[in-house]
């Protein structure tokens, strides 16, 4: 797919871990939103408790790039014990 990527990641923290979910994530925040093509990448909590990320990248491939960044790399090895299922990505492109 050409053109910008719009992602939402769902995180679900185990029972009594939504705050270090989203102290794990704030803190490689500004790292990410420095890679190329990152146009947006914000963090929200629902009213369920499940951590929200919202990102937008300029193109399918700076969004994949990310993944082998430090700072993925370090969420992926915090998060994982702290999440109740592994994260679900909805990725998404405007209509052509």
């Amino acid at each position: 797919m050409a053109g910008p990527t719009t992602v939402i990641v769902t995180l679900s923290p185990k029972q009594g871990c939504v705050d270090e979910v989203e102290q794990v994530v704030a803190r490689e925040i500004a790292e990410i939103r420095q890679a190329t093509g990152c146009e947006v990448y914000d963090l929200y909590r629902s009213v369920d408790d499940e951590v929200i990320l919202i990102e937008r990248w300029s193109s399918r491939d700076t969004w994949q790039a990310h993944f082998d960044t430090p700072a993925i790399s370090r969420l992926k090895n915090e998060l994982t014990p702290l999440l109740a299922k592994p994260a679900e990505r909805v990725e998404m492109y405007p209509p052509e």
